[in-house]
């Protein structure tokens, strides 16, 4: 993968939902994405500035944001409040003069949650308890499935 428009090679991973937004991170020559905790959803602005906060606090250089479009591939009523809300980390990123060094993806998350539930439930991770958690495994899933799509495939040394 190549650095950022920043240089760093820092990515960092948002799944945005309702009440958490999951983290995942990643320093895109290992190719394996982390867990790295979770925001509280609060009033989108606020949010905003903190996922900025952390943005900064990371080094990150591209912000992959999964985007839950519906199984036809169509935008939903969730897809269109990912894009609300990654409108106010745009704007963050422009009032502090980050919009030209951090890259912003916005990838395909459909079926990320279905895959963490089921490996969540045979954990026992279920219900509101294990939610914050939840989310931050599906940030690494969206993270991971990003990584392997835009890495580029290892040689083989003769």
């Amino acid at each position: 993968m190549a650095d950022g428009p920043s240089g760093s090679q820092v990515v960092l991973c948002l799944d945005v939902g309702e009440r958490h937004i999951g983290l995942a991170r990643t320093v895109a020559d290992v190719g394996t994405a982390f867990p790295a905790g979770s925001i509280d959803m609060g009033r989108p602005t606020a949010t905003a500035r903190t996922v900025v906060d952390r943005v900064v606090l990371e080094g990150a250089g591209c912000l992959v944001v999964g985007l839950p479009l519906g199984l036809d591939g169509a935008d939903s009523m969730e897809t269109r409040k990912v894009r609300r809300f990654v409108g106010f980390v745009r704007k963050e990123l422009t009032a502090r003069g980050l919009n030209r060094t951090v890259h912003i993806e916005l990838v395909d998350e459909r079926l990320s949650s279905v895959a963490v539930g089921r490996a969540a439930a045979s954990e026992g991770l279920s219900g509101a308890a294990g939610r914050a958690t939840k989310d931050q495994w599906e940030a690494v899933y969206i993270l991971q499935g990003y990584l392997d799509r835009t890495s580029p495939v290892p040689r083989e040394r003769d």
